[in-house]
């Protein structure tokens, strides 16, 4: 059999003759539940033949930058998750045609949620990869696909009660006493779930003749990275903060008070949850409530964003006994309660 030539008289490229298509049955999948795909594989020569053919699912957290200052390079890499799965077991021949492979594959608890930022981001994937027995019917495919850390507020007991926040600000002119201006802010709980509206009381008595402006009460996402210097054994670290809901109070006179029985923030329904992760993690996430006021006043309350809200508990239906008398029923758990 003679083998086809180019112009240059090396052997021809010949075109791909298979192709590779995965549908997810959820394009976002929660930490502790499994992923199930289905994996396409198109194949148009009957001469094809599998050899291996393999899934790989991956999660792979990033940062980076240049210092500006110093011009060094810093970026470290954390792997999250590395699960390998066979999708065929043996070599097996390839009709033309459509053929399906399935997938399913349990993320594990621990892993983080899926981000994306400037400076870093938490990555997952599924890379495919057809060997076959030639280069025309081999192929490798990337498909990215979203993970949520699944966590409720069980998970965080002391931040379920009613929380009260007092603080007291002092101004002085030229190390003279000039007045206090009083804060107090109530919240029912500081643990609140994604999309999710964040109802809070806020009170403030000016005891300044100066007037309080562009008074709000904020949701502020903070991030930290860290990074490892390329060539050092160096690190770094960057905090970036972005304002996820912002709600506008106005001004507050000299010797006056301002109570807002209900002061509206909604936590985003593309927002992250709250990661903390473990002391070596390179991107953390928290949260705050911020109240700023001009001149100068700004004040944070630390809040906890999950995933879901309470774990609900359902009980099982009576059963009847062959006497006639019911059985108690015990309790299981039924997923979470959205807010």
């Amino acid at each position: 059999m003679s083998v086809p030539m180019n112009c240059l008289g090396q052997p021809a490229q010949q075109m791909p003759t298979v192709a590779l298509n995965l549908v997810l049955s959820e394009t976002r999948v929660y930490s502790g539940e499994c992923l199930s795909a289905t994996v396409l594989l198109d194949s148009a020569d009957p001469d094809n033949a599998i050899q291996e053919f393999l899934a790989e699912i991956s999660g792979v957290g990033q940062t980076g930058w240049v210092n500006i200052h110093t011009d060094k390079i810093y970026e470290t890499e954390q792997a999250y998750l590395n699960i390998v799965v066979p999708l065929c077991q043996q070599p097996m021949e390839l009709s033309p045609g459509r053929h399906k492979f399935g997938l399913r594959v349990t993320i594990p608890d621990s892993v983080p949620s899926s981000f994306e930022s400037q400076f870093g981001s938490i990555r997952y994937s599924i890379k495919v990869q057809l060997i076959g027995n030639a280069e025309h019917c081999s192929a490798v495919e990337v498909f990215p696909f979203l993970v949520l850390a699944k966590s409720y507020f069980d998970d965080i007991p002391h931040a379920i009660i009613h929380f009260d926040y007092q603080d007291e600000i002092d101004f002085t002119v030229c190390t003279l006493p000039f007045g206090t201006v009083r804060l107090q802010i109530s919240l029912p709980r500081t643990v609140f779930c994604i999309g999710e509206v964040i109802r809070a009381h806020l009170h403030v008595r000016n005891g300044t003749r100066k007037t309080l402006k562009d008074c709000r009460l904020q949701l502020v996402l903070k991030t930290q990275f860290e990074a490892r210097s390329r060539y050092e054994q160096a690190s770094d670290r960057k905090v970036v903060e972005n304002v996820m809901d912002s709600y506008p109070l106005g001004r507050v006179k000299g010797r006056t008070d301002l109570d807002m029985e209900e002061c509206m923030l909604r936590v985003p329904e593309q927002a992250v949850p709250t990661h903390q992760g473990s002391p070596d993690s390179i991107i953390v996430l928290s949260y705050v409530l911020r109240f700023n006021a001009l001149p100068g006043i700004e004040t944070e309350i630390p809040v906890v964003v999950t995933s879901l809200g309470y774990r609900q508990i359902v009980a099982e239906p009576a059963r009847p006994e062959r006497n006639g008398q019911a059985m108690k029923g015990g309790g299981r758990e039924r997923g979470a309660r959205r807010l």
